[in-house]
């Protein structure tokens, strides 16, 4: 099992402007911060899984904490 999730109400990460228009990354972002972001995030999770020995199902879960984090910031209704 995943750790327990910590309690984030202290975490602002979605900004108040993302609730009433949808942002959408450029191209240019899409190719550039968000790919490497993605390449990271899978990267560090195979080392941990490789150096713990951790299943696909535990890192998922640990997705799903980080996940949380973002979900529980947007209003009723819209996750």
């Amino acid at each position: 099992m995943p750790p327990t999730h910590q309690d984030s109400t202290n975490v602002k990460i979605a900004s108040t402007t993302s609730f009433t228009e949808e942002w959408q990354p450029s191209e240019s972002q899409l190719e550039n911060q968000i790919n490497a972001a993605i390449e990271d995030i899978r990267s560090t999770l195979q080392v941990l899984q490789s150096e713990i020995g951790a299943s696909d199902r535990y890192l998922l879960g640990l997705l799903d904490l980080v996940a949380d984090d973002y979900k529980a910031q947007l209003p009723a209704g819209n996750s």
